[in-house]
């Protein structure tokens, strides 16, 4: 005990703050440590970004440095224990505080920060950090803002012996980037992409320009994506931001056209699909003001350069790059009943499904012998997303189809039985996909609470398993 003692009093000493950082292997060489789906608070010290290491020929490269010094000297204590590397480089993907804060930790160790042309600017601009008095002293201690090496204002490539990282930016913005490493089938795409909690437009973005990127970010090669916030990292971990920012924009022109006044779609746009998302009621209305008035600014130009005529740019419309699955259609069939958020309705509902959940063992000996992919739900006790999920699993005929036809479906309350293979999870609802001929795991996805977002996972999951020839047809 008083050896315990101690090292807590020195641990205290040594961080003021404990971030209890763990590292999870996304693939050979490159490791994060994920954020908390939360805003930032006193409890969390502002861990609410995903920060990674890219190991190189020249040492680590850092992508995001985190919110504070002792948030950095945590993360690169737990990977110099793991392997004992220099930090060559730190690249910002945004000059948000929660990305940048770490830089002085990894400045003294001798690595080059990269940020934002705009970080500097920025920084001029809000002198008083603003984290400072949202998280307690011991977390901010020896926090402060320091030069940037570089200053990234073109696409530009860094190049190592056995891989080369394409630093790429956004048209017109000069405070976020993205970074591609096609050595590794990886892309890092910062504040572009936005998982388990809804996209925040802030002023300074506009949507045209994001969704055309994010087509860019679609058009490459890679197998993984790792973006600032959420632990999603397969292709459908950017079809969420691009659904919603989508679906945004043809809702507002579609009222629009109407004549509807701004106050009254900030009021009546509500995009059910997306309403049990995290931060949905902080941010969604300030969304809906800022693409309105970014589609009415578009309109007054064209109008401007052609006359009168109300004309409206092609690309404004972005129809084609919504997913249907996520698109709200109306239903008008008098012979129909209440039409529920799903799209379907009651009247048109087959007969349900039951469901059936094995045990783990039970699970993996069928699963390998007709062909199917092991599908472990995590729960835990007082959780509603969970419920919520559930009802999912319960009452839609399409998803139960999949399930049955592809799947061998076990279910673990964490808080009674510990999870198979020594899988650790974060946060519940979690879904975990295992082949169990190998036992390799497809994807470990949390925070599904939609029925869009759940049917193009299981989708996935299937193609996983088809393209591997695993799978019966």
């Amino acid at each position: 005990m008083r050896y315990i003692s101690s090292f807590f009093i020195f641990s205290f000493y040594l961080y003021g703050f404990n971030y209890h950082l763990k590292p999870y292997n996304i693939s050979e060489g490159i490791d994060c440590f994920f954020g908390l789906p939360s805003q930032v608070n006193k409890s969390n010290g502002g861990n609410m970004i995903n920060s990674c290491y890219i190991e190189t020929s020249d040492g680590y490269v850092v992508i995001d440095s985190g919110p504070t010094y002792s948030y950095a000297q945590q993360a690169y204590g737990v990977m110099k224990e793991k392997k004992k590397l220099p930090v060559k480089y730190v690249i910002n993907t945004s000059v948000n505080e929660v990305h940048v804060l770490g830089n002085e930790f990894y400045k003294e160790l001798g690595a080059k920060i990269l940020a934002p042309q705009g970080y500097e600017k920025y920084f001029e601009e809000n002198k008083t950090l603003v984290l400072k008095n949202q998280i307690s002293k011991d977390a901010f201690l020896n926090t402060r803002v320091v030069p940037i090496d570089r200053a990234i204002s073109k696409d530009e490539v860094l190049k190592f012996s056995h891989m080369q990282l394409e630093i790429k930016l956004l048209e017109g913005d000069n405070r976020h980037l993205y970074v591609y490493v096609k050595d590794k089938d990886i892309v890092f795409t910062g504040d572009f992409i936005f998982n388990n909690r809804l996209v925040p437009i802030a002023k300074n973005r506009f949507v045209n320009k994001w969704l055309k990127e994010i087509e860019k970010i679609e058009a490459l090669k890679w197998s993984d994506l790792i973006s600032s916030h959420g632990y999603m990292t397969r292709r459908s971990a950017l079809k969420n931001t691009k659904s919603y920012l989508s679906l945004l924009q043809i809702e507002i022109l579609k009222r629009i056209k109407t004549n509807e006044s701004r106050a009254d779609i900030i009021d009546n746009v509500k995009l059910a699909s997306f309403e049990n998302m995290k931060f949905y009621e902080i941010w969604h209305r300030k969304n809906v003001a800022k693409v309105y008035d970014e589609l009415m600014a578009s309109i007054q130009k064209d109008k401007k350069e052609f006359g009168s005529k109300k004309i409206i740019k092609k690309e404004v419309i972005k129809k084609k790059t919504t997913p249907k699955k996520l698109i709200e259609k109306k239903i008008s069939n008098k012979n129909k009943t209440k039409i529920k958020e799903n799209n379907i309705t009651k009247s048109v509902l087959p007969k349900k499904i039951e469901l059936q959940y094995k045990t783990f063992q039970e699970a993996m000996n069928i699963a390998k012998r007709t062909h199917k992919i092991v599908l472990i739900k995590v729960r835990s006790s007082s959780c509603k997303y969970c419920d919520q999920l559930d009802r999912i699993l319960d009452e839609n005929a399409k998803v139960q189809k999949l399930l049955n036809k592809y799947f061998e479906l076990v279910l673990i309350n964490m808080d009674e039985e510990a999870i198979p293979m020594g899988l650790v999870i974060q946060s519940t609802p979690t879904l975990i996909f295992i082949r169990p001929d190998n036992e390799q795991v497809l994807m470990k996805l949390a925070g599904i609470r939609a029925l869009g977002e759940l049917l193009e996972i299981l989708h996935e999951a299937v193609d996983d398993g088809h393209a591997g020839a695993y799978l019966q047809p």
